[in-house]
């Protein structure tokens, strides 16, 4: 005698307390805490938490956190806090699901970079900053960076990873090189008499970064592409250091690290501003924020003091993803659990930065401005492979587009036209 099963329908407000529930587990819990001492009231951070997007029926959040550490004055820095979030969010299509609006990050923030440098610019200022801008999404960080301001990430393993680049031509001997083929000088400050002191600056303006947001008074090869760097976390967190390089001058991450282990975020932050001044004493701007990124079910007062890694393995220990097969049980039990590296570039040419093989590429409009997005019409739009010495790269008449005025920026970014008569600044 056969039995007929019965179908048990789920209520759809059972399903939805599921689904919030999942959500809750998959998503960390972000705090954050920030600390300063003022010299010349040049650093400007930018907090924001549970930012929301749509995303099909649902809402995503999302934070962001960006620290501006302006020289020559606070207008650049003032208007990249006020900007540069809503620029990088514009340059995202609205209908992107999670994981494409994660892989979409790298690109936009780039035409948002740019598009905040140019506006900026037009307003014939002659300020400039540091940008160093990350976005949360999940477990996922994404950092943004020009100048010398830094991102430094400790996993709870124990781990530390550098998600920023400095751009101090002291430092940097790529950036030299790309300023000088650009049309640049690169020299120290020449007292007269043969004497040179101080840092490598780039001339005419005698600035001592390769990249920046605004700097309208020296060559535009000092230009606004930043290096960017995209990590996934493990479920078990890690902690956060933003600063700006009055930290950076006077500690390195690991002391840094150091001397707020155990601490909340708040006074974290501010014993590593403390500690920094004691150091070096007060000569710029110092700017601390601390973030814990948390599991949801671990209290929110401070990451427990992590294992201890044998030095020099720091930069050995980010995982790239990988399409090599290997089986579910050897991934889990042979692999370390650490940070695994989704993305990373640098370059400062756009043609490679706003590639049209980029994993997202088919999402973003034909007849829209790569960088500012405007529409242009058909025939008004130029190529980013336009004038590309590059044979490897696609047709002159392949996107992705930018308007006349962002194809002006571009050509001047990599020297291809001069940008006008420039003023010294001597700013750092």
């Amino acid at each position: 005698m056969s039995t007929r099963s019965e179908h048990h329908t789920v209520p759809l407000s059972v399903l939805l307390k599921r689904e919030l529930a999942i959500e809750k587990i998959e998503r960390p819990e972000i705090v954050h805490g920030q600390a300063s001492q003022s010299k010349k009231g040049e650093d400007f951070t930018l907090l924001k938490t549970e930012c929301e997007r749509v995303v099909g029926d649902g809402v995503s959040t999302y934070s962001v956190f960006g620290l501006f550490d302006g020289h020559n004055g606070s207008a650049a820095a003032i208007y990249a806090k006020e900007n540069l979030l809503n620029n990088v969010l514009a340059a995202i299509p609205s209908d992107l699901n999670r994981d494409e609006w994660i892989a979409a990050l790298p690109r936009a923030l780039v035409a948002g970079f740019v598009k905040t440098d140019k506006d900026f610019q037009a307003k014939a200022q002659t300020s400039g900053t540091t940008v160093t801008f990350m976005i949360i999404e999940g477990w996922v960080l994404t950092v943004a960076s020009v100048g010398d301001s830094r991102c430094t990430l400790e996993s709870s393993e124990g781990g530390i990873y550098y998600l920023s680049a400095d751009h101090r031509l002291e430092s940097n001997e790529e950036e030299r090189e790309r300023i000088i083929a650009s049309g640049g000088e690169v020299g120290r400050l020449n007292t007269g008499g043969g004497a040179e002191i101080g840092p490598l600056r780039c001339w005419p303006g005698g600035l001592c970064l390769s990249r920046s947001i605004g700097d309208m008074d020296v060559g535009e090869f000092i230009v606004p592409v930043p290096y960017v760097k995209q990590v996934k976390l493990s479920s078990t967190g890690g902690r956060v250091i933003i600063s700006s390089d009055g930290v950076w001058d006077a500690l390195s991450a690991e002391t840094a690290y150091d001397c707020c282990r155990g601490m909340p975020v708040e006074t974290a932050a501010a014993q590593i501003v403390k500690e920094a001044v004691q150091s070096k004493g007060l000569r710029d701007d110092t700017t601390c924020i601390v973030i814990d990124v948390l599991p949801r079910e671990k209290p929110s007062t401070a990451l427990p003091p992590p294992k201890k890694q044998v030095k020099g393995m720091f930069k050995s220990m980010f995982r790239k993803r990988s399409s090599e097969s290997s089986s579910h049980f050897e991934r889990e039990y042979n692999e370390p659990d650490v940070v695994e590296e989704l993305f990373e570039e640098g370059s400062a040419m756009l043609s490679e930065r706003l590639d049209s093989k980029y994993p997202v590429c088919n999402m973003f409009k034909l007849f829209v401005c790569a960088i500012c997005q405007i529409e242009i019409q058909p025939r008004e739009g130029v190529s980013i492979y336009a004038g590309s010495s590059n044979r490897g790269k696609l047709r002159a008449w392949d996107g992705p587009f930018l308007c006349l005025g962002c194809t002006e920026k571009k050509e001047a970014m990599e020297g291809k036209r001069p940008s006008g008569d420039r003023h010294s600044s001597g700013s750092d």
